[in-house]
This record gives C-alpha cells, sequence and structure tokens, in this order.
C-alpha cells in the first residue's frame, strides 16, 4: 500500500483528478427500493399509530435501555 501511496504523491493533479474519475466510474452504485417496493400502511394496520412526544419517547428509550443493561448485569 506504501508503494501505491507513494506513486500517487508522486502524480501531478491532472493525473490524480484522472485517478479519481476512474475509482469514482468503477464504483457501481447501489440499487435502491422504488416507491412501489414500499410497504404500504395496509400492510401494517394491526400497528399501534400511537404518537409520542419527544418526552415520553425519549423515557421510553430510556426504559428500554435500562432493561437491557439491567439485564446484562443479572446475567
Amino acid at each position: 500500500m506504501s508503494y501505491y501511496r507513494k506513486m500517487v504523491q508522486e502524480m501531478d493533479d491532472s493525473q490524480k483528478l484522472e485517478l479519481v474519475s476512474i475509482i469514482i466510474d468503477s464504483v457501481k452504485p447501489i440499487q435502491t427500493r422504488t416507491l412501489f417496493d414500499m410497504p404500504l400502511e395496509e400492510d401494517f394496520a394491526d400497528m399501534d399509530k400511537e404518537l409520542y412526544t419527544p418526552e415520553e419517547a425519549y423515557e421510553l428509550t430510556m426504559n428500554d435501555i435500562k432493561a437491557i443493561y439491567d439485564g446484562k448485569d443479572a446475567v
């Protein structure tokens, strides 16, 4: 790796730009899901749609975290 690092350091700016362009072109983009692949609200009809205030959400999260750590201490 140090060999290639030294080689790149010795390149001029146009060569570095060309190298970066080649590297970027070689990376395949990730395949994203289309909106049609996204789950619909009907798919989760049995889920609770209760909304929480930020304070309630924080308290629920902290309770879960405490339960996890308390459970680990007991093991």
